[in-house]
């Protein structure tokens, strides 16, 4: 960041929640950065709700409470521009606030750290001095229909495929349309439908002049606005795959807990499931990763038994840029997203198979050396990215490493620097592959998951 750009950042004073209105399935999300001294900006984030759902009545209570939902959830691109200390909003009961202030705190700990910014700079949402409302009955109940969450990954597909194993009805929803998403959903057979977003553009303007920028929990919206659309549609169920391993965090900094991953953490799934609670009645949608008892290396071994999605699916983020400078490969095979998505199939599939996916062995690429370092624990901390444990990683080197599947020269580096420390190889892969820890996933519905797992010895 040049003297100039950082000299330019917004030096505003409050981040005001405007209007959240919905008309038709248009869905407008105001929003302004107020007071200091630069002149006030004001935003309008535009949302469109799938076709293929009827629209939202507006004076349904239950609409009401997911509509505000969204809007503050959404609120985290726009006031990470100028991080000011002061949020502005209709006060909320304290259980309410506090999940607000985490998605603000640690939902954008990632982006407080690569800023070097006090990630407790704000004050936090407004608490109300009233009794926390009851929750609000549902004027449409949820009936039989899944809706599955469709990212383009290998995750999705799996969660698919135990939903298709249970004999239940499914479609599924993106927020946003994408040429790899649209791909997955169509080889899982569902009805793909998309949320359309339209962010404000002075939001990209101040980004070019120097305002603060990077990650968000863009999990987090995602699940908001995926639950309007359930509730809407009368789905029974938001079926998301996010993974055990997703819970481990990046590094420990200024007290927080920084996860590039949170919103796909289980204490993230945990507080919006309660806040779903607190706003709607028990008949409402409900909302849980079904993988979340399996680590990114068990899930791997699943998608490994579905040969028909090889050439349906990429977990490279660069396919997935809001703003791609020309079309990208399907693989970077240079970033840790590559690198670990190749080691967690590798032990399950044959060379011939992982060619034809990644284009060839990523292991032997320039890159790898240093992000194997990163992605097994050896230095530094785990990368910004969606990847697993490093004892995940440790685990699956390993496999390779004892059926003698690793180029020399990473045979040669997991020798001096991962074996000593990694113990009995099929100790080390037993544990990464256990099941087990907290979930929100219904009894039947771990049914259908140890049906799933059995019938096809992941």
């Amino acid at each position: 960041m040049s003297p100039q750009l950082a000299a330019e950042r917004p030096r505003h004073r409050e981040f005001v929640f405007g209007e959240a209105t919905l008309t038709g399935r248009r869905v407008e999300l105001s929003y302004a950065l107020r007071g200091g001294p630069d002149p006030d900006v004001a935003f309008v984030e535009t949302l469109e709700l799938p076709v293929q759902v009827a629209p939202p009545d507006p004076s349904d209570p239950a609409v009401l409470r997911l509509l505000d939902g969204v809007h503050r959830t959404f609120g985290v691109s726009y006031f990470k521009a100028a991080v000011p200390p002061h949020i502005v909003a209709k006060p909320v009961a304290s259980a309410d606030a506090a999940f607000w202030d985490a998605l603000y705190t640690e939902g954008l700990g990632e982006f407080y750290f690569t800023n070097d910014l006090d990630p407790r700079g704000h004050g936090g949402f407004p608490r109300s001095a009233t009794a926390e409302p009851p929750p609000v009955a549902a004027a449409h109940p949820a009936g039989g229909r899944v809706i599955v969450l469709v990212g383009g990954g290998k995750d999705s597909i799996v969660a698919r495929e135990i939903v298709r194993h249970a004999g239940l009805p499914a479609v599924g929803l993106s927020l946003g349309q994408h040429p790899w998403i649209a791909r997955s959903a169509e080889a899982m057979g569902l009805e793909h439908w998309v949320i359309g977003r339209r962010l404000d553009p002075k939001l990209a303007d101040l980004n070019a002049q120097g305002a603060y920028n990077g990650h968000v929990p863009i999990s987090a919206c995602i699940a908001a606005v995926s639950m309007l659309v359930a509730y809407a549609a009368g789905a029974a169920q938001v079926v998301v795959a996010n993974e055990r391993t997703a819970d481990e965090g990046n590094l420990a900094w200024r007290g927080l807990d920084v996860n590039h991953q949170f919103s796909k953490s289980f204490p993230f799934e945990k507080a919006f499931g309660e806040w779903c609670d607190r706003q709607l009645s028990a008949r409402a949608p409900r909302y849980f990763s079904l993988l979340r008892p399996l680590s990114e290396l068990r899930i791997a071994g699943a998608f490994a038994c579905h040969p028909e999605y090889f050439g349906a699916f990429t977990s490279c983020n660069a396919n997935f840029r809001l703003r791609p400078t020309a079309p990208p490969a399907r693989w970077c095979g240079r970033c840790p997203k590559c690198i670990f998505a190749w080691l967690m199939l590798a032990p399950y599939l044959r060379k011939d198979d992982l060619a034809g996916i990644f284009g060839g062995d990523l292991l032997e690429g320039e890159q790898a050396g240093a992000m194997l370092e990163r992605l097994a624990g050896v230095t530094g901390h785990k990368p910004f990215e969606c990847v697993g444990t490093a004892q995940e990683c440790r685990a699956a080197l390993s496999r390779l490493a004892g059926e003698g599947r690793l180029p020399r020269s990473v045979a040669a580096w997991y020798e001096r620097s991962v074996a000593p420390g990694a113990g009995d190889a099929a100790q080390l892969w037993a544990a990464a592959r256990a099941a087990g820890g907290p979930h929100r996933i219904p009894p039947e519905w771990e049914t259908r998951l140890d049906a799933y797992l059995g019938s096809h010895g992941a």
